[in-house]
């Protein structure tokens, strides 16, 4: 186990490395805009708070998998707007995903009386959960969860892959989630 968390580590610098600021730069913009836009259309049936440009920095709780994989660790950072994309960017900075994982949507929503989130990514993040094990995938899954969740305030998230129910070889997420615990 520890093993592959070592090749897991590794392979993550190295992608984090080669792939340097302007790429992510691009990515960012891209989902920026994607994002920008499933908002702006959520915004005009849901009550989620409209964010200033000029608003101060805010702080938002990452967790992130300790090194034997076995616990969650949290970091509170500093964002410009709570946004799926910087809590997104927040993720691959701390090893949660790797950065070719990208989000195709984020949308606020209620279920069964409770604020919810619909998380929608690419299909890169299904083949990265299959190379992972049943507690990398855990972790994985639930410090997203617990990030978005504690970021947006929300009660629930579901995550799908381009607009399909999430499946690994160790697990189906076919509905809402709460957080995560160990």
């Amino acid at each position: 186990m520890k093993s592959k968390w070592k090749v897991f580590v590794t392979f993550v610098v190295a992608v984090l490395v080669m792939g340097g600021c302007a790429k992510k730069e691009q990515v960012k913009e891209e989902n920026s805009k994607i994002e920008s836009e499933d908002m702006d259309s959520e915004n005009s049936t849901d009550e989620a708070p409209e964010e200033k440009e000029d608003a101060v920095e805010k702080q938002v709780r990452i967790y992130f998998g300790n090194a034997d994989a076995s616990d969650f660790e949290t970091e509170n950072v500093l964002v410009q707007q709570i946004s799926a994309d910087e809590i997104w960017s927040q993720l691959i900075e701390k090893g949660v995903i790797p950065m070719d994982v990208t989000i195709l949507s984020c949308k606020e929503t209620e279920q069964e009386g409770k604020k919810a989130l619909e998380l929608d990514v690419s299909e890169k993040f299904s083949t990265y959960l299959n190379g992972l094990g049943t507690s990398g995938e855990y972790i994985t899954v639930g410090s997203i969860c617990n990030t978005f969740l504690d970021a947006f305030d929300s009660e629930t998230i579901r995550i799908t892959v381009e607009g399909k129910k999430l499946e690994t070889g160790h697990a189906e997420y076919p509905g809402y989630m709460s957080k995560y615990e160990l």
